[in-house]
């Protein structure tokens, strides 16, 4: 569909649903999503077509959305206006909230220069390197979440207690969150698939189809916030945070990978191999464990994200990959036909879809152009002992690794990089200086 179709195919969008607001929203470096409101007047005369202002501060937020002065110019600079101009082809009504839209933006400069650390921007670069090797990408993330209410006292608790995984009753308890979140993301065009109770109390996954290219990501944008959203109009919090309890599972974002030609033959597979894959979904694979150590860094981006990589919890720990092997980085499902595809389990719930996709895109590339090989497949071993290829276990011990692989920085940018390293560093800093309850309650009286 070309440029004025789209047009007036959101003009009517616009009138069918009696559209007053858009929201154009972006996605930061700490992997907030922000956004800013505009009358749907406004953006028919102005913004479609031209974007709006950002003050480009928001690069330089924390998690905390406390201000990093390391990023650019800091307070010396003023923080100018930045654009953020929509992607009309991601433009959709927002189902649950009547009268609203949304759509995606990309960033800009106010020479209209993009910004070259912006997630969807990087992403941008590492899909064309894929064009020009005539390779399409499709792919989908599979999140999984919790969600909370707060008892009489204020705190928050999971809605149910108990595992009671894939439970036909458990699931009926509940089902009314599961047709309200299936519903919403079917008529916003997220393609959900499956959803199910998971393995910790108050836990679901929801699984969507793929999608191509930067909807890999874009998709998995709308779909977390809107999750949030609608669980949130039921008096209900639903948290993606990767670790939320010690004694409980954790919160993957396992992202199911396929490489195709012009004509959508898909690469990985190969029918004449002993395995079924091909020497490229080899290489593909060998990439990823290659760099692992620094994909750690760029896929779990938080503190908390190495909490979940712990042994015997359905997260890897260990640079393996093996054949419908849950306890490796890389699982290959089983299917050998036009799906035939790779699932990294590395990403936590709490992962940047557009950065996530990237880095792993960008270390395949490497293991195709250079016809690289993977170690043997863990068949039949437990990875959780494989001692010598062992993960980073912490935010800063993976940072370290990232700093030592240049091969990021060339590909995604070393200005990316950079300033990623800085907002990560901010918060192993601030992490570094609280005092938590477990030194309180261990220390305070013995000591």
């Amino acid at each position: 569909m070309d440029i004025q179709r789209w047009k007036d195919h959101i003009t009517q969008l616009i009138q069918e649903n009696k559209v007053h607001t858009v929201r154009i929203c972006m996605n930061d470096n700490s992997n907030t999503n922000r956004s800013r409101y505009v009358s749907v007047q406004h953006f028919l005369d102005q913004a479609m077509e031209n974007g709006i202002s950002l003050t480009s501060v928001v690069f330089s937020f924390d998690t905390a959305a406390e201000i990093n002065e390391k990023i650019g110019d800091g307070y010396k600079g003023g923080f100018p206006s930045w654009i953020i101009k929509p992607d009309i082809h991601t433009f959709g009504v927002v189902p649950y909230s009547n009268g609203t839209a949304r759509v995606i933006a990309d960033v800009y400069d106010s020479s209209l220069n993009p910004i070259a650390f912006a997630p969807r921007y990087v992403l941008k670069k590492v899909l064309e390197l894929y064009e020009q090797e005539g390779i399409k990408v499709r792919g989908a993330f599979e999140y999984e979440f919790y969600v909370c209410r707060r008892n009489s006292d204020g705190v928050l608790e999971p809605i149910w207690d108990g595992k009671q995984c894939y439970s036909e009753i458990k699931q009926h308890g509940v089902e009314n969150i599961i047709k309200d979140v299936m519903l919403n993301l079917s008529a916003m065009g997220a393609g959900p698939e499956v959803a199910n109770t998971e393995y910790a109390s108050g836990q679901f996954e929801v699984t969507n189809s793929p999608f191509w290219g930067i909807e890999i990501a874009d998709m998995a944008f709308y779909y977390r916030t809107s999750i949030k959203e609608i669980i949130e109009q039921k008096g209900m919090l639903a948290s993606f945070m990767a670790k939320p309890a010690a004694d409980r599972c954790g919160n993957g974002a396992h992202i199911h990978i396929s490489l195709y030609d012009k004509d959508d033959r898909n690469l990985l597979r190969d029918e004449k191999s002993s395995d079924g894959l091909s020497s490229m979904c080899h290489s593909f694979i060998a990439g990823q464990i290659k760099h692992a150590n620094a994909l750690c860094a760029l896929i779990n981006p938080t503190v908390n994200s190495y909490k979940r990589l712990t042994p015997y919890a359905f997260a890897p720990t260990t640079k393996t990959w093996g054949y419908e092997h849950r306890g490796a980085m890389i699982r290959i499902p089983f299917c050998r036909n036009e799906n035939t595809r790779i699932e990294n389990r590395l990403p936590g719930a709490d992962t940047n879809p557009y950065i996530t996709l990237a880095a792993l895109l960008a270390a395949g590339l490497e293991g195709i152009k250079n016809k690289l090989q993977p170690p043997a497949p863990c068949t039949g071993t437990d990875t959780y002992k494989d001692i010598e290829n062992m993960l980073p276990n912490t935010l800063i011990n993976a940072i370290s690794e990232l700093k030592n692989d240049t091969y990021f920085a060339n590909i995604l940018g070393e200005d990316f990089v950079r300033q990623y390293i800085i907002l990560r560093e901010g918060e192993w800093e601030r992490y570094m200086k609280h005092i938590s309850d477990w030194e309180l309650s261990e220390y305070l009286e013995l000591i």
